[in-house]
Formats: structure tokens, C-alpha cells, sequence
């Protein structure tokens, strides 16, 4: 026990040193080295902190300023329109920094090439908190727009969360502010608003918090993306079990009712079905632990929810990206079970009949299309101890909270003869209500509106 105390106490003490001499020290003076340049008008740098590659929300607003500026290109015809050009064109960069997903030699590495793509950028965009970012000196010239990579607010994160035993302590944040320099906010309604001035410790900027929705939910507003969506997740389903080729396909993924659901407008509740007489049950838990060493609930019994179910569903498994591990199919139950973690959410998403969750926010999400929702919620109690919510839980959930396999199994059953579709509408425009298909093109219009406001000053 001695040993190992003493190797945990060498561990914290080389751990503090490193992180006051990067974050203190290091960054700083490399980015004030990097801003003596001017700011470069219309460069955005996309700051992936723990992705690899650009993921959703920012796929999709890169893609709309890259339309914009083929759209200027298009119009701009005569020199004199170019002179009176107020917009300009837009440059992109992305960075994947890699923070506390690798070893601290590689993320310091990375960090210190991000720092002058940073000192020059005229916005930067965002989606998680990050001590690289908040230990920067930011210059006034430079926009940061935090867009949260879960929508609603659901588990406590952030200040919110000081105290309870998850993420950072009070004196840790207060030394190294990890939710420093975001000039804007973005999220999904009005309502959360509070909870994430709570959690950035914003709460005399609530004015800049936005309730102007998530961009990677426009998507979820096009026929056809939901419908390629749907075939996708059958080509991959029929390839890994061959059997479900015979199955039958809905009229609405051949084609037959391909208008419905254009973009901005309401989405039927059963939106794109991939199986005629087949359910599929998205099981969506979120992690256990901590971010490095995350693990996903075992709780569920996958070979006896089959025998309570019957032939009719099909259960995919989608572990929560920080978990490394695949699920575990239990021996009886492989036609009826697989791990699809490989997949994309929003397709999952976008294709399930059912969601089966605990305490993930892909609830808000998936809340859009106004589809069931069971929660296996076996460990409650223990969760909120741990973590806490932002709501009182059995009042916000938006379907049944199940304790036990079986339950999960009743509840599922249940929907066979109806659910309570009007409780789950409430709760879309409750929490989501900012996110109508059109979030990208109002988070462009911040940016222009950014620009005009320096400007003028």
C-alpha cells in the first residue's frame, strides 16, 4: 500500500509540475510570440480538443462558409462590387490537439503547432473545454464560439459538477480556468441557458449564451439525408447478418414516400423505418469512469431481453465513443444483437424505432423525431451522487425509467399499442427547441454580425 501511495504521489506531483509549466509558462509565451502578426480576416480554425478529425457540428458550418464563398465567387463580377464587399471570403484550419487522450509529450507537440494558426485566426471554433485554450492570452481581434458537442443539459459538467467527485476540483479550476475565453456560447433552447452559464462559470455573460441550435441536427430536417441514412444502416446490418435480406423494406426507404419532411419541416414519428415487421432498438448507454479509462454498463441482459422480445426487434449496441472496448454478444443471442459502434450516431439515430438509454444526451437528439424512449437507469441513485443532473429526473425523462432487464423488456412491449408521443413532443421543444434545421445558417449570421460590431468599434 506504501508503494503504491508513494508511486500516486510522484505521479500527481510530475503531473502538477507539467501542467504549470505548459500552461503557465509554455503556451503563453508562444502564443504572445504568434500575435505580434496581424489577425488574417476570414481564417477560422477548427480546435478539435479530443477527435481526431473535424467531426459533426463543424463539418457542417465549414461546408456552409465554403458554399458562401463559392456563392460570392459566382456573384462578384464587376471590381467595384468586390471593393464594396463587407463579408470577405473564409480560409479554414483544422487542429486535433488531442487533449487527455494521449501521452502529454505527443499534446504538447500538437498544442505548440496550433498556437500560430490560433494567434492569427480571426474565429475559432470549439466544442469541448480545453486548459490549452483557456491557458492562452487571447487577443480582442479573435472570436472563440464554444459549440457544446451534446445538446440539452442533462448530467453536471464543468463548475456544475465541484464537489460531486467528477472532473475537476474547485481549486483546479481556479487555477487553470478550463472554460476561459469562450466569446460565445451555442445551444439547443432557451431553457438550458442557465445550466451552462453554471457550468462555464458565466453567469454575468448569460447574454452570451445563444439559444440558436446545433448544427449537426440540420441535417436530421432532410428527407433525403434520412433516407440514405436508413439504407446505409441496412446495407451494414444485411452484410453482417445475411439472413436480414429477406426481410422486407418499408415503403418509405424504396422510395414510395420520399417527399414527406423537407427541410424545416415536422418529421413523421416513424420517420425512415428500415425493417417492415422488424424493430430495431438502438441501446445507447453513456460511459462509467473516467475518460481514459471509460467502461460501458453491463447490466443489461442481452440474452434475456431476446427471449422476452421474441423475433420482432433487433437490438444495436452503439458504445459511447470514449469506451475502446466492443460489446460483449452473449452466445444465443447473435442474430438478435450487435455491436454497430463503428456506425454514425446520427444514422443510428435517425434509422432505430427505439431508443434504450440511461443518462445520455443523444436523448435530446433523438427527442426530434418524437420516438420512444425507454431508460435503464439501474444505478440512479449512485449516478446522481456522483455526477448530479441539471433536472430532477424522473420529472424531465421523457419515457419510462426502468430498473431491470425485464422492465426494460415490459416497457418496449408497451409501445406496441402506443406511448405517450405528446410527453416526448414537450420535451423536444423544451430543450431543443433552437434546433428547427437552420442553426448552421444563424451561427454564420453570429459571425457576420461579429465582424460588423468590431468594425463599428
Amino acid at each position: 500500500m506504501g508503494t503504491k501511495n508513494t508511486i500516486q504521489s510522484t505521479y500527481s506531483a510530475v503531473r502538477s509540475a507539467y501542467k504549470d509549466t505548459s500552461l503557465k509558462k509554455l503556451y503563453p509565451s508562444r502564443y504572445l510570440a504568434a500575435a505580434k502578426g496581424p489577425v488574417r480576416p476570414g481564417y477560422v480554425v477548427f480546435l478539435e480538443v479530443r477527435e481526431k478529425e473535424l467531426t459533426d457540428n463543424f463539418r457542417l458550418i465549414r461546408a456552409a462558409l465554403e458554399r458562401r464563398n463559392r456563392e460570392r465567387g459566382e456573384n462578384e463580377e464587376k471590381a467595384e462590387e468586390k471593393a464594396e464587399d463587407t463579408q470577405g471570403s473564409y480560409s479554414f484550419d483544422t487542429v486535433c490537439i488531442r487533449e487527455g487522450m494521449e501521452n502529454p509529450a505527443s499534446v504538447t507537440l500538437r498544442c505548440l503547432a496550433a498556437i500560430p494558426k490560433i494567434a492569427r485566426a480571426e474565429y475559432v471554433f470549439v466544442n469541448e473545454s480545453s486548459y490549452f485554450l483557456s491557458s492562452l492570452p487571447l487577443r480582442p481581434e479573435t472570436t472563440v464560439i464554444q459549440t457544446w458537442h451534446a445538446c440539452g443539459a442533462f448530467k453536471k459538467f464543468g463548475y456544475s459538477a465541484v464537489g460531486k467527485g467528477f472532473g475537476a476540483t474547485e481549486a483546479d479550476l481556479e487555477k487553470y480556468p478550463v472554460h476561459k475565453n469562450f466569446s460565445y456560447v451555442t445551444v439547443s433552447s432557451e431553457e438550458v441557458v442557465w445550466a451552462y452559464a453554471e457550468a462555464f462559470h458565466m453567469e454575468d455573460r448569460v447574454q452570451d449564451i445563444l439559444p440558436i441550435g446545433v448544427s449537426r441536427t440540420d441535417l436530421y430536417f432532410h428527407s433525403k439525408v434520412r433516407r440514405n441514412a436508413a439504407l446505409r444502416v441496412r446495407h451494414v446490418l444485411e452484410d453482417r447478418n445475411p439472413s436480414l435480406r429477406d426481410e422486407p423494406a418499408p415503403a418509405c426507404l424504396i422510395g414510395a414516400n420520399g417527399s414527406f419532411g423537407k427541410k424545416g419541416g415536422a418529421m413523421p414519428r416513424d420517420c425512415e423505418r428500415v425493417f417492415e415487421k422488424k424493430k430495431l432498438l438502438l441501446y445507447a448507454p453513456t460511459y462509467r469512469g473516467s475518460v481514459r479509462e471509460a467502461a460501458s454498463p453491463d447490466q443489461l441482459d442481452i440474452l434475456r431481453l431476446k427471449e422476452e422480445l421474441g423475433d420482432g426487434y433487433l437490438l444495436l449496441i452503439r458504445q459511447h465513443p470514449f469506451v475502446r472496448k466492443k460489446a460483449v454478444i452473449p452466445k444465443g443471442a447473435e442474430g438478435f444483437a450487435m455491436d454497430v459502434s463503428d456506425l454514425r450516431i446520427e444514422d443510428l439515430i435517425i434509422a432505430s424505432d427505439m431508443l434504450v438509454t440511461d443518462y445520455s444526451s443523444i436523448v435530446f437528439e433523438y427527442s426530434l423525431f418524437e420516438k420512444p424512449m425507454v431508460f435503464f437507469a439501474f444505478d440512479l441513485e449512485d449516478y446522481e451522487k456522483q455526477r448530479g443532473f441539471y433536472y430532477p429526473v424522473r420529472e424531465m425523462m421523457p419515457g419510462p425509467i426502468c430498473r431491470s432487464t425485464h422492465d426494460v423488456a415490459r416497457e418496449i412491449r408497451r409501445t406496441e399499442t402506443g406511448f405517450d408521443w405528446l410527453r416526448v413532443r414537450e420535451f423536444k421543444y423544451r430543450f431543443m427547441g433552437g434546433c428547427d434545421g437552420h442553426a448552421t445558417e444563424r451561427i454564420l449570421r453570429l459571425m457576420d454580425a461579429v465582424r460588423e460590431k468590431k468594425k463599428r468599434a
